[in-house]
């Protein structure tokens, strides 16, 4: 009698805390998976302090990783892309300047420098140029393969303390699955307000070539 009490009362415990498990809600669940993530990354793990975590449903694709890092890569290949334009217009300037009829020693190392300065940029920015086709059909397809329920976003708003002693208020973004139970892709405050404004640059031109 004694054992099969002691066995019963195990039995009694686990299902308990089974059943406690069971009910822990999305939030304090995506909470534990966010608090895990960020103290792994963290200098001083023990001064995490939570402050806000705000779910949202997610769908594809404007919330799907894939989406959301090659609208960022095209955001930023196109600024580079604008840098070697700028680049290619000093360039032909300077051909302009240096290049004639009648040119000097000096003038046609000038005119040699500001030429392969040229051709050096157009060759980058052919590259570019065919990396973002690529990655532009890609989002395209993306988005006419319609609207899919993938998980969870969970915008993270936390504490923490560095090595020198100083707190600083942090803010990152998370995809979650659909059952809380890992975290799919993790950002950066700075990469999802990139994305944000990319997102709405690109409404205001639809809009725009709409009228």
């Amino acid at each position: 009698m004694k054992h099969n009490s002691i066995l019963i009362g195990i039995l009694v415990i686990f299902a308990a805390a089974l059943v406690s498990s069971c009910n822990i809600s999305p939030q304090k669940k995506a909470e534990a998976l966010i608090k895990d993530a960020v103290q792994k990354k963290l200098v001083l793990p023990d001064t995490y302090q939570a402050v806000e975590t705000l779910l949202d449903s997610a769908f594809s694709p404007q919330h799907s990783p894939e989406f959301i890092n090659l609208m960022l890569d095209v955001y930023k290949k196109g600024n580079e892309m604008d840098r070697l334009d700028a680049q290619m217009r000093l360039a032909k300037s300077s051909m302009a300047i240096w290049g004639g009829s009648y040119m000097s020693a000096y003038d046609r190392q000038q005119y040699k420098d500001a030429k392969d300065t040229y051709d050096n940029a157009k060759k980058q920015y052919d590259l570019l140029t065919s990396q973002l086709e690529k990655k532009a059909e890609r989002m395209r397809e993306m988005l006419e393969d319609g609207n899919e329920y993938i998980g969870v976003r969970a915008h993270h708003t936390y504490r923490a303390q560095d090595n020198a002693g100083n707190v600083s208020l942090n803010e990152e973004y998370f995809l979650l699955d659909k059952d809380f139970t890992q975290i799919i892709a993790r950002w950066s405050k700075d990469e999802i307000d990139t994305y944000n404004q990319v997102i709405q640059l690109f409404n205001d031109q639809l809009e725009a070539a709409e009228k």
